[in-house]
């Protein structure tokens, strides 16, 4: 029987003031001791905590879950945020292994303005003193933070129920393609409820667990950690679930050392991280993403006709980007690296991957950039074979309004896949997801979706998986970009093809039979 816990907002603020003994929380939120005030009203809002992030350590704020330790349950948090100072990270984790996940984020927000923040999590705390918080990570500088209307509902038990007898994708597709998606950071797909599924329906995952930030040492001539990775990719393997890694290099987040130091200094850096982690992974790992998104976005037609050099992402072309690879060793990082994954390890597949692949003019690029660098590989060893052997177009399609406007344009995809198809390589579909909140990232923001959306949704999936069926021959697998929309990097969104129960979407069901859904909702079948 479930039990279930409401945390209530409403009629507090006159029995917290009017009290003899000074409240110290609000609705069960508190700060470490010493680090925080409680104020009748701030801005607009009532029964505030305040809290001086400056005196405090890992956690600004937070609530116990220690009654919960061993327990299965759902989280349903919302608040109102305000950082004072400059724009910054507000972020909401439990600390609960692995991962210490994340419930409810903002990477950038504005300060001295409210935030509506919410989020949903199901979880099995097992720390000895389990907590939800706003963290104190990734601040950058200190500042004060107010907390207003605080909610929280804890509910008992495990509500996912995967329907085990839908047909598996990867029986509907076997004879075009491997379907994947993706292990989680933090590993959650990797077990329970969420393994069920994602084995009965893929036959490749994606590590996102691989990323430099995660494997590599904190400070050169540190340990690697490789933990948590092993344990993703050692489930895969027993199960029979062949495994693509993501990413040897990339402009973000990898460790400040790896790109400190001379232009030599720094090419060894990468050689040996590459060296290091391929070689770890060796017969377990089928094919790696060696160099993750390279190329700028919003490539225009005058760029693509040029050198691909020109095009290489930098802070001069995006100006949210620190591309400390292309600062110290220019356009050749990416072919060093190539170099290095194919001197670790003969027998894997070297994939470069990137977004807005559906940008003809940016596909042109890319084609350019691998063409290059592989006729000047076969020239040089005399032999047949390229360095790079696949390309991998993310496919992250979203609106930013709503499925009103969430339109694809298929024929610069297929002008975009005949480009990259020429190659002669394997091509993949990476990280495919539809969102119809744009690129409001964060999990748990995931909310039940309109007929209308999920019909739109849909509708562009099933003429996705048409189009790419059509060039079967060329791609080796479609990866779905996570498995359920609560637990997705876009969940505001609800992207995927599965509730945040794991229940089927109508997005499943047009994946399941694209020509069937789209006859059935008056969609185009293929050509």
């Amino acid at each position: 029987m479930k039990k279930y816990l409401l945390i209530a907002i409403l009629c507090l603020s006159s029995l917290l003031f009017l009290s003899q003994t000074p409240p110290n929380n609000v609705n069960g939120f508190f700060g470490e001791s010493g680090s925080f005030e409680i104020l009748r009203s701030y801005q607009g809002k009532n029964n505030v905590l305040k809290v001086n992030s400056t005196k405090t350590q890992w956690s600004i704020f937070k609530y116990s879950l220690a009654q919960y330790r061993g327990t299965p349950i759902t989280i349903e948090f919302s608040a109102d945020v305000r950082r004072e100072g400059s724009a910054g990270m507000i972020k909401w984790q439990i600390n609960n292994e692995p991962g210490f996940p994340s419930l409810s984020e903002l990477e950038n927000a504005s300060p001295r303005v409210w935030h509506s923040m919410r989020g949903r999590i199901i979880i099995t705390p097992t720390n000895n003193y389990p907590e939800l918080y706003l963290t104190n990570y990734g601040v950058n500088s200190p500042t004060i933070f107010y907390l207003a209307n605080p909610t929280i509902t804890i509910t008992t038990g495990n509500p996912l129920n995967p329907d085990l007898s839908l047909t598996p994708l990867k029986s509907v597709y076997e004879n075009d393609f491997l379907i994947g998606n993706i292990t989680n950071y933090d590993g959650i797909y990797m077990s329970g409820k969420y393994f069920d599924l994602l084995k009965h329906h893929y036959n490749i995952v994606t590590s996102a667990g691989t990323y430099p930030f995660q494997l590599a040492p904190s400070s050169k001539g540190g340990a690697y950690r490789f933990a948590e990775a092993d344990n993703i990719v050692n489930i895969a393997v027993r199960n029979n679930i062949r495994v693509h890694g993501h990413t040897l290099a990339w402009y973000g987040d990898d460790p400040s050392w790896l790109t400190e130091g001379s232009r030599e200094e720094v090419i060894q850096n990468l050689n040996n991280y590459i060296t290091t982690v391929v070689r770890h992974f060796r017969g377990r790992i089928a094919s790696w993403d060696v160099i993750n998104e390279a190329i700028k976005p919003n490539v225009t037609n005058a760029e693509a006709r040029g050198n691909w050099k020109n095009c290489i992402i930098n802070s001069q072309n995006a100006s949210w980007v620190d591309n400390r690879w292309y600062s110290k060793l220019g356009a050749d990082y990416i072919e060093i690296a190539f170099r290095a994954a194919r001197a670790a390890d003969s027998n894997i597949t070297l994939y470069y991957n990137d977004n807005d692949l559906e940008n003809p003019n940016k596909a042109e690029v890319v084609r350019k950039m691998i063409q290059d660098i592989n006729d000047r590989y076969k020239t040089e060893t005399g032999g047949t074979r390229n360095l790079i052997e696949g390309v991998g177009s993310q496919t992250h399609i979203g609106s930013s309004t709503s499925s009103a406007n969430l339109n694809i344009n298929f024929n610069n995809i297929r002008t975009s896949l005949e480009k990259l198809c020429s190659l002669g390589i394997e091509v993949a579909i990476t990280e495919l997801d539809i969102s119809v909140d744009g690129y409001n990232r964060g999990q748990g923001k995931d909310s039940t979706m309109s007929e209308r959306d999920a019909l739109a949704q849909a509708v562009l999936y099933a003429r996705l998986m048409n189009l790419f069926r059509e060039y079967s021959t060329h791609i080796k697998f479609v990866t779905f970009w996570g498995v359920d929309d609560n637990t997705s990097w876009l969940s505001g969104g609800n992207p995927t093809l599965f509730d945040w129960r794991l229940n089927a979407k109508p997005a499943f069901h047009a994946v399941s039979d694209p020509d069937g859904f789209l006859a059935r909702h008056g969609g185009r079948t293929r050509r």
